[in-house]
C-alpha cells in the first residue's frame, strides 16, 4: 500500500528571559516566566500515516553533518537512535496521543527526522519536533481539536511543546503551558549565533543544581505571582490582560517592564562548565559588537544576539582563534523572524 507522504520545518528557539518560580505543589514543578523567540535552525521531520505500526529513524541534519568528521558522524547518528528511540521519542508520543483523543484506531507514524537541533542544548528540538507533529495531523484531519485540546495533549510531552504549538515568538508562564503571543512588530529582527559545546546538559540536572543553589544560599525563587501585569499595562500599552498580541515592547533588549534579559539558570550552569562563562564573554567582547550574549534554556548552548548578519559571521569566524574551541561541538547562525526563509527551504 503507498501512502501519502508529508513532511515539516521544526525550528530551534532561545530563551530571552528565563526566571525560575517556585514549585506548583499539584505537579511539582517550577513556575516560570520566559519570553521565548524561534530561530532559523531546523529539524526536518518527514512521515507517513499508516496502520501496522509505529517506525522512526533519526539521522543527523545537513547543518550538523558539515561540521563533524566521518568518525564523529557515525558516533552522532548511533547517539541519535540510542538516545531519540521509538518509545522515547516525543514526535511517538505525540501522535499516539492525537490518534487517541480523537478516536482514530490502528493509526501509526513511519517517520525520518533529520536533527540539526542538537540535543541537551537548551534549544527545544524535541518539543519543536512533537507541536509541529500535533499541528500537522490536526490539519490532515480536518482541524478536530481546538488549540486548547491540542495544548491539553502538549502539557502531557513537556514543558516548550505549548510554546511551540502557537508558532509564533510569546511570553511563557505557568509551567510553560501558558503562552501569549507577542505581536511580530513589537520583537526587533536579529541574527543569533550559536554555539553548542561537546557535552548536554539535562533539564533534571539544571533544575536540580539551582534547587541547591536556593537551599544553600538562603536566597528566594522569583516570585512570578509578583508580576503585576495590571501595574505595568500602560507602559506595555496592553489595555486588556488578555490581548496580548497588540505588546509594543520596541526589542527585548529595552523590555519596558521590570526585567532584564537573563537566564536563572546561568548562576548555577556557568559555574560548573567554565568554558560557558568563557563563550558567553567571547560574545560581548566590544569588538563583537553583540547586543546580548546568554545561556539558552536549561541546556548548554550559549547564543548571541547580534543586529546584522555581517557581525554575526564576523563572531562565527572568529571563534575558532578563542582557546575554548577545541571544546566546541557545534556551532550555527540564525535569526528571529524567518517566514521568508522558511517558505524558501519548504519550496
Amino acid at each position: 500500500m503507498e501512502y501519502i507522504r508529508y513532511s515539516y520545518l521544526a525550528p530551534a528557539k532561545v530563551n530571552f528571559i528565563l526566571k525560575i518560580g517556585e514549585k506548583n505543589p499539584a505537579n511539582n514543578l517550577h513556575n516560570i516566566f520566559s519570553i521565548i523567540r524561534r530561530i532559523s535552525i531546523f529539524d526536518k521531520v518527514t512521515f507517513e500515516i499508516n496502520e501496522d505500526r509505529n517506525k522512526l529513524k533519526n539521522i543527523p541534519g545537513e547543518a550538523v553533518a558539515s561540521q563533524l568528521t566521518k568518525k564523529e558522524l557515525q558516533e552522532y547518528t548511533e547517539n541519535l537512535e540510542k538516545e531519540l528511540s521509538t518509545d522515547k521519542n516525543l514526535i511517538i508520543k505525540a501522535s499516539n496521543l492525537f490518534f487517541n483523543t480523537i478516536n482514530l484506531k490502528n493509526k501509526y507514524i513511519n517517520a525520518i527526522i533529520e536533527k540539526n537541533i542538537p540535543m541537551q542544548a537548551g534549544l527545544g528540538g524535541g518539543s519543536s519536533d512533537a507541536a509541529g507533529m500535533l499541528n500537522i495531523l490536526n490539519k490532515i484531519y480536518n482541524n478536530p481539536l481546538n488549540y486548547n485540546e491540542l495544548n491539553n495533549i502538549a502539557i502531557k510531552l513537556g514543558s516548550d511543546v505549548s510554546f511551540y504549538l502557537k508558532e509564533k515568538d510569546s511570553f511563557v508562564t505557568g509551567n510553560g503551558e501558558i503562552i501569549k503571543s507577542i505581536s511580530k512588530r513589537s520583537l526587533k529582527k536579529y541574527y543569533i549565533t550559536v554555539v553548542v559545546p561537546k557535552f548536554g546538559v539535562s533539564t533534571k540536572e539544571a533544575y536540580d543544581a539551582f534547587d541547591d543553589l536556593v537551599l544553600t544560599k538562603k536566597i528566594n525563587y522569583y516570585n512570578i505571582f509578583n508580576l503585576n501585569f495590571n501595574y505595568n499595562f500602560d507602559k506595555l500599552n496592553i489595555k486588556n490582560e488578555n490581548d496580548f498580541e497588540n505588546i509594543d515592547l520596541k526589542n527585548c533588549i529595552n523590555l519596558s517592564i521590570d526585567l532584564k534579559c537573563e537566564n536563572d539558570f546561568e548562576n548555577v550552569i556557568l559555574n560548573k562548565y567554565p568554558v560557558l562563562k568563557k563563550i558567553k564573554n567571547s560574545m560581548i567582547k566590544k569588538n563583537m559588537k553583540a547586543e546580548l550574549g546568554m545561556l539558552s534554556g536549561s541546556g548548554s548552548a550559549m547564543f548571541g544576539v547580534f543586529k546584522s548578519k555581517k557581525d554575526a559571521l564576523i563572531y562565527l569566524n572568529n571563534i575558532g582563534k578563542e582557546r575554548f574551541s577545541s571544546q566546541i561541538k557545534f556551532k550555527f547562525l540564525g535569526e528571529t523572524n524567518f517566514k521568508e526563509k522558511l517558505n524558501q527551504l519548504q519550496n
